[in-house]
């Protein structure tokens, strides 16, 4: 038997594209799968993967230690590094650490992915057979939110901040994402919900839609301009952990809308939360 590593690395929306192309690999080839996001930008030493989902309906590993000290790698690198995290040193060091696009035959028992050239998966039904939230924190939130607002026939706006401000354009942004869905009709009754992690361009955004849900909580009090996910422990007004569950609930509420826009085209959050709205249902069931 054969086995698929997923690594982590960078934010949520990059990590669902990799791990929907390797999903989808280990189901064309029988691999046992296992994932494993102990990078620094995922956790700070408690959290995990499994933390927060599960997988069904395909083979896995409970551990890195079931696979087997015979086993060959590729990359090589891999080869009694394989409880490595990826960190930024490792990333930039030169070596091929990442096997790429799941694309081929690769000749080694173990494969290891995650923060590389991917595939990208716009009907995500095959991926929905697989993956679950399991973190009641996160279901429950949810639940809370939709008994509060009617989000799944809301709008979903996204509003980037952080690491993706040019501050000569800070509210350009939110000003072209006002004219585009006024355009779209959004004055005619349309109910908004917004996630956000930028206080002032979600506050310019509450000036032209006074009426809308902010859903976004934590998120929007620890503002930097990195990315919440770049930060360290000491920079954290709150845990990683619960700073994880409030980005996850934020994303999976975004899914759920039943249109979703954001400030920043290039968003994986954003284009991913589009991508698994069809079948949002079945995750978070």
């Amino acid at each position: 038997m054969k086995y698929l590593v997923v690594k982590g690395w960078l934010g949520f929306g990059d990590r669902l594209e990799s791990l929907k192309m390797a999903i989808a690999f280990a189901q064309q080839h029988n691999l046992k799968v296992y994932v494993d996001w102990s990078d620094e930008m995922w956790t700070h030493g408690e959290e995990n993967f499994y933390t927060y989902f599960k997988l069904i309906n395909i083979g896995q590993i409970a551990s890195l230690d079931e696979i087997p000290e015979d086993a060959t790698y590729y990359p090589e690198f891999w080869k009694g590094n394989i409880k490595t995290p990826y960190s930024h040193q490792l990333t930039i060091n030169g070596k091929q650490i990442d096997a790429g696009v799941l694309n081929k035959d690769f000749g080694a028992d173990v494969i290891v992915c995650g923060c590389g050239m991917r595939l990208l998966y716009y009907d995500c039904a095959f991926f929905a057979n697989v993956f679950r939230v399991k973190d009641e924190r996160i279901l429950q939130k949810i639940r809370e939110r939709k008994a509060r607002f009617p989000i799944a026939q809301s709008w979903g706006i996204h509003i980037r901040g952080t690491d993706r401000i040019k501050n000569g354009y800070r509210s350009m942004s939110v000003q072209a994402l006002c004219s585009l869905v006024t355009c779209q009709g959004a004055l005619n009754g349309v109910k908004m919900t917004v996630v956000s992690d930028d206080k002032e361009n979600l506050q310019i955004f509450k000036n032209y839609y006074p009426d809308s849900f902010i859903a976004s909580e934590l998120s929007i009090q620890q503002e930097s301009i990195k990315g919440n996910h770049n930060l360290g422990k000491d920079a954290l007004k709150f845990s990683k952990d619960v700073i994880t569950v409030d980005l996850l609930t934020d994303f999976f509420t975004l899914a759920s809308c039943d249109r979703i826009y954001s400030t920043v085209k290039d968003s994986r959050f954003y284009k991913e939360a589009q991508r698994l709205h069809p079948v949002i249902n079945t995750i978070l069931s």
